[in-house]
């Protein structure tokens, strides 16, 4: 193992996307020269994919009837309740600061004639109140811009950047997160820190079908749970209504929630618009909503389409391209050979897929975990803010407001800060016995299959126990490390399935008629640590098998 330094690194940071970027641009602002691991190439992240846009109010340009308050109230309704009031209250009012602030770094939201944004409208949303760049590339444009300011900072010595580096394992001392531990070009590395903020994206490899890149195999999660940190929430995952069916267009990705918001409705292969007859929002209900409506037709037998025929008819010729380009594009070039599809005049063949991890890392309002030294920010983390389902296109926004709060606290805390757990049921996931080994792809059947759109007692007892007696096995170091941190999400996940006996949000029990809706406090939260013999420990990976 090679050991770079032995005088400690102010801050490392974990991953590139939006999150990990602003906390890398923050950091320098704050006087703090911070070192930016990535397992990829800057801005290898799920940012880059985001195409909807971020969700803000701003002073320059509020839709009619709109405000700050009912941006705090629709994240709460779609949230089911089980969102932390005074985090949303917090995200919301802290949208103009952030534009200003993305826009000092060149990010140029798109505008009307009269220098206004254009602001679109998705689902759960009361007002256009979503801000977007070059249609629908706002995570891609925003990940550009943003990357290309910290490589300037690395050019000039202010910040520097590893690119290529897979993290491990978190090192402790005295209980206090010390450095990290990680991978780069197969030989195992050692960064001392005095504090680490985890940026890592989300959990999608876990499942079959998920609108995530590759690279989305829980990292930040399992850094974090084998350092002893609280995971929250895990119950909880979202599943994006309209990935166009990867069984036809294997390369077509998703369509945004944005071009219903325009007008564009989903029908099965008879005509019927089911949404309407589910909710009263119909296509722009909740995503949990819409992704149930969606997966019940196809678990029925039906094939679902999106339908934006009449949005292109309604709004002229070209609306649809000029307005998504990107996703016009990918759709026109979806197949080998031969003509794509067009949503001016084909109907897209859509499934729900996994998108989302409400769940994470549990954090305060200014990223601190329940482990001294140890931050998080982004989708790894879990600051409350979306409850049991998140409102669309408030991921952008919580990332880069709580990574930059993060950094302000980095900069000011003393040594033992840590974020309280007064409102968790915390419990303890069992300790593993294995017996047989665990491959991506078996692990992510059984995720897709028990930890899904819908699930029952008996699919989360029957899960719980494969992998509780499985071990991760996988055939490089760097494979290895992934699978090993998917497993233990998918671990958590069906413990929290099973803690949560009635369906709340995007957690839906078909063994259960309960079904709650529950203002900000009143409903059970509850936390997970792992075993104590699993903690940090790197030699869990090679125990012999029992089979």
């Amino acid at each position: 193992m090679s050991q770079e330094q032995r005088t400690p690194e102010k801050l490392v940071i974990i991953g590139s996307g939006v999150a990990g970027l602003c906390a890398a641009l923050q950091a320098v602002q704050l006087g703090i020269r911070p070192v930016l691991l990535t397992k990829g190439k800057l801005g290898d992240s799920n940012s880059e994919h985001a195409q909807g846009g971020l969700s803000a109010v701003t002073e320059a340009s509020v839709a009619h009837g709109d405000s700050v308050s009912k941006h705090v109230a629709d994240t709460l309704k779609a949230g089911a309740g089980h969102c932390g009031l005074e985090p949303v209250e917090h995200l919301c009012s802290s949208g103009d600061k952030l534009v200003q602030a993305l826009e000092t770094y060149a990010v140029d939201f798109d505008r009307n004639a009269d220098g206004s944004y254009q602001l679109g409208l998705e689902a759960a949303h009361s007002a256009h109140r979503i801000l977007h760049i070059n249609g629908d590339a706002t995570g891609a444009s925003l990940v550009r811009t943003l990357a290309r300011a910290v490589r300037q900072l690395d050019a000039a010595n202010k910040l520097r950047i590893v690119e290529h580096a897979l993290a491990s394992d978190l090192l402790l001392q005295d209980g206090r997160v010390s450095g990290v531990h990680y991978l780069r070009h197969n030989e195992e590395q050692l960064l001392l820190a005095d504090s680490v903020l985890l940026a890592t994206g989300g959990i999608g490899q876990l499942y079959s079908a998920t609108t995530n890149p590759q690279g989305a195999t829980a990292d930040g999660l399992g850094l974090a749970a084998r350092a002893g940190a609280v995971i929250a929430d895990a119950e909880f995952i979202q599943f994006h209504p309209t990935l166009v069916d990867p069984a036809k267009y294997p390369r077509a990705g998703m369509v945004s929630e944005a071009v219903r918001g325009e007008g564009a409705i989903l029908v099965n292969e008879s005509g019927h618009r089911f949404m309407s007859g589910m909710h009263p929002d119909a296509e722009l209900a909740p995503r949990d909503v819409v992704a149930r409506g969606i997966h019940g037709q196809i678990q029925d037998g039906h094939q679902v389409f999106l339908d934006a025929r009449a949005v292109e008819a309604a709004r002229g010729t070209g609306f649809l391209a000029a307005r998504f380009p990107s996703i016009t594009a990918k759709l026109a070039s979806c197949t080998e050979d031969g003509p794509g599809l067009d949503m001016a005049h084909d109907l897209i063949p859509v499934v729900a897929a996994q998108h989302y991890f409400m769940g994470g890392i549990y954090t305060d309002t200014s990223g601190r975990t329940t482990v001294p030294g140890l931050y998080a920010a982004g989708e790894c983390a879990n600051t409350t803010v979306h409850g049991a389902n998140r409102l669309a296109s408030n991921s952008l926004l919580e990332a880069m407001v709580f990574a930059r709060d993060a950094i302000v606290a980095v900069s000011s805390d003393p040594a033992d800060a840590r974020c309280t757990t007064e409102e968790l049921a915390i419990r303890q996931i069992s300790e593993s016995t294995p017996e047989a080994p665990l491959d991506l792809e078996h692990l992510q059947a059984a995720a897709s299959n028990s930890l899904g759109v819908y699930r029952t007692g008996g699919q989360l007892e029957e899960v719980s126990h494969m992998l509780a007696t499985s071990a991760p096995v996988a055939a490089s170091a760097r494979e290895q490390a992934e699978l090993r941190n998917l497993w233990i999400a998918a671990r958590i996940i069906a413990a929290g399935s099973m803690a949560r006996t009635e369906s709340l949000g995007a957690h839906h029990r078909l063994d259960s008629t309960e079904s709650t809706t529950n203002g900000p406090g009143q409903c059970v939260r509850y936390g997970w640590t792992l075993h104590p013999s699993e903690l940090n420990n790197k030699n869990f990976l090679s125990k012999e098998l029992n089979a």
